[in-house]
């Protein structure tokens, strides 16, 4: 869940966050059980550790389409002997009978691989969420371009898509060489 859904967000955060002995009209606020999962592993040169935390209580409550389950995934590893922490929050339209909280942090993590392996490029490196093309079919043929930039560096065999595209932006024809042209 991104900052683009401030109220979504925002009902996340209270939902996970400590319970603290809260009191309405002299009775406590009931709140639905969680359901949790745990992995860890150790890969790259480090421990990693992601514990999820589901609920269903947003079902029905947020104007979020087809909500099922909501979750925080906090990861935990250790990067050059300091700990580090970051919490994610999200949506799933799974329902808590298909999807618990283990499987929902396998799909997780395989969003997080398609994630940065292509909209993190488009989103960050090619800026695409700050493009200020919105007139007819240009968005459309904005995609459809970076689509193929992308495409075609990765058929050129070039992993670090931010990187090249550095080095093309002050060569030329490096650039141009990827399409078999020259200047």
């Amino acid at each position: 869940m991104k900052g683009n859904q401030p109220q979504l967000l925002e009902d996340l955060r209270l939902l996970f966050a400590p319970l603290e002995p809260v009191k309405r009209a002299g009775k406590g606020i009931l709140r639905l059980p969680e359901q949790q999962g745990q992995t860890t592993e150790k890969a790259h040169g480090r421990l990693e550790t992601r514990s999820i935390r589901v609920s269903s209580e947003l079902k029905g409550y947020s104007d979020w389409p087809g909500l099922e389950q909501v979750f925080e995934i906090r990861r935990c590893w250790q990067s050059k002997g300091v700990w580090k922490e970051a919490v994610r929050y999200g949506v799933t339209s799974l329902p808590a009978t298909i999807a618990i909280p283990e499987c929902l942090l396998k799909l997780k993590q395989g969003h997080w691989i398609i994630e940065n392996g292509l909209h993190y490029v488009k989103d960050v490196i090619m800026g695409e969420d700050k493009s200020t093309v919105h007139a007819d079919n240009g968005p459309t043929i904005m995609a459809a371009l970076r689509n193929t930039a992308l495409s075609l560096l990765r058929h050129a065999g070039y992993s670090t898509i931010a990187a090249r595209m550095r080095y093309n932006s002050t060569h030329p024809q490096a650039a141009l060489e990827i399409l078999s042209l020259s200047l």
